[in-house]
């Protein structure tokens, strides 16, 4: 038995458990918990007499809201158990910024070609012909993407490999270093290879998401994912529009491509200076047997989020050997074997038509109003607006997510912005609706988009985690080369855009709907 204070009410606790099931008592001001793994239950006396069991969960669940402080006696827990007992607090408010601006650095680099591809090509190509000009316009943004795809299988073996933390590092250096690079080109093949050098950092920005989502409690991993991933890479949307706002009308005739890349590059340089102090995936410590690291990364947590762990706190070794799950992490075979083919398939599809849909939409969208508009900075304008309804559409998905679940939130996400870029299609309604109808389609894709990074890492086993979230992002980017040649390689891009657009987020009802739960 032991004594704690919850709500005001003075409860006695009562624990019938084996090794793994822990009380969590706390001080006078404090509350507690009660957590574990294989837990038989726990009975409650109340001062009435009254007895009533509870799982470890629903105890976990009942104590946590109005949380101050919690203080912990145990033995041996489960890394799930000891994440799930931190609940919220400093540590994963500064964790959600270190890994959600990786999302802020990416969307500079993607939203750059939007701009930079119409302004460059008659710049380093003055003599070429139009044709010639779209099409290494083309190359720019589907070089881009093919890098992506590269980086996005590289990293995700090198985070299941070396640590969701190396890889997310090496891949922001790769970025950031030819990201100023870029800014050196002497002509247009060498800035495309560049720009492919970028893409393969680019792929790892899934390391981020890999390391947030292993580190974050299951009740506020939904939210806290969306929340970090749309707002900092909506910051990054609205960002990129304003440097390339200010880049490309200075004064003169002089286009000044050179600063807009240096200024894009400089996110994921600054970025680099949080890895100090981020910390490694304790889940990636587990299956890799650094088991005092793991518990080390959990204590510091503890100590930031005010949870008191016991000084004899042990994890519980997971069932699987690392032999066997070196053995088959990271491996194709894992994701295509029959427990998880199904699942894999339908998330591929997913992916792909939220890149084409997303990217469609956001490169097509300056294109698109510059040829609609004769102001010459209406383009400007109407992206940063488009970038700015991201919010709703973020908030709206963060909201859904955990109500409704993860399928039917990608289903209703799909069909708004399937309707919405329907009537961005039809080019002779009026200028304010076609506004509409954009802002409306680019938010309610990037909820969709979004949701799909909550719920992939959830459906595959650790030791594969990363790889195969690399493997979905690296289908993806096929689509992105569409995308490119759709929106890059001739002047009637919107409305050639807007009909793929939308036939393939029709195409992405089915998968929404069937894929498993």
């Amino acid at each position: 038995r032991s004594p704690l204070r919850c709500q005001g009410r003075k409860l006695s606790l009562s624990v019938q458990a084996r090794g793994d099931l822990v009380a969590m008592g706390g001080a006078e001001d404090e509350k507690a918990l009660l957590i574990g793994g294989a837990a038989r239950g726990a009975t409650t006396t109340h001062r009435d007499g009254t007895h009533s069991t509870a799982s470890s969960s629903s105890a976990l669940e009942h104590l946590h809201s109005g949380q101050v402080g919690v203080e912990v006696e145990s033995s041996v827990m489960s890394v799930d158990a000891v994440v799930n007992a931190l609940d919220w607090g400093p540590f994963h408010w500064l964790l959600l910024l270190q890994c959600g601006l990786s999302w802020a650095c990416d969307a500079t680099e993607m939203m750059l070609l939007s701009f930079l591809v119409p302004k460059i090509t008659p710049v380093l190509m003055p003599g070429a012909s139009k044709e010639s000009q779209n099409f290494h316009g083309f190359l720019l943004g589907a070089v881009t993407f093919t890098g992506i795809w590269f980086g996005a299988l590289l990293f995700g073996r090198i985070s299941d490999k070396m640590g969701r933390k190396k890889g997310y590092l090496i891949s922001t250096v790769v970025v950031g270093a030819f990201g100023l690079l870029c800014s050196l080109s002497p002509n247009i093949y060498v800035l495309i290879a560049l720009r492919g050098c970028v893409g393969v950092g680019l792929g790892g920005v899934t390391c981020a998401v890999t390391l947030f989502s292993e580190t974050v409690a299951e009740k506020y991993r939904g939210a806290s994912i969306i929340l970090s991933i749309g707002a900092l890479w909506t910051f990054g949307c609205l960002f990129e529009t304003c440097v390339a706002w200010f880049c490309f009308t200075l004064p003169g005739e002089t286009v000044h491509w050179r600063l807009f890349l240096v200024l894009s590059a400089l996110p994921s340089i600054t970025l680099l200076v949080i890895f100090p102090w981020l910390v490694e995936s304790p889940r990636y410590y587990m299956v890799t047997n650094q088991y005092d690291k793991a518990l080390g990364v959990l204590k510091l947590a503890a100590r930031k989020n005010r949870v008191r762990l016991p000084e004899n706190l042990k994890l519980e070794v997971p069932k699987q050997a690392h032999k066997d799950a070196a053995a088959q992490g990271g491996h194709l075979k894992t994701l295509l074997g029959k427990k998880l083919r199904l699942t894999t398939f339908l998330l591929w599809g997913l992916w792909f038509s939220s890149v084409i849909s997303y990217y469609g939409l956001s490169f097509v969208t300056p294109l698109y109003f510059s040829f609609k508009n004769k102001n010459e900075n209406s383009e400007y304008v109407v992206t940063l607006l488009a970038a700015l309804a991201e919010i709703p559409g973020m908030v709206t998905t963060s909201y859904l997510v955990d109500r409704i679940g993860r399928k039917k939130t990608k289903a209703v996400m799909f069909t708004v912005g399937g309707i919405a870029t329907f009537f961005l299609s039809m080019s002779s309604l009026p200028f304010g609706l076609l506004t509409l109808a954009a802002v409306v389609a680019r938010g309610s894709v990037l909820g969709a988009f979004n949701d799909l990074y909550v719920y992939t890492p959830e459906v595959y086993p650790t030791t594969s985690r990363a790889f195969g979230l690399g493997l979905c992002s690296a289908v993806a980017r096929i689509a992105g080369i569409i995308v490119s040649y759709i929106s890059f390689s001739n002047e009637n891009a919107s409305e050639a855009a807007g009909t793929d657009v939308l036939s393939l987020l029709s195409l992405s009802l089915f998968p929404s709907v069937a894929v498993p739960t």
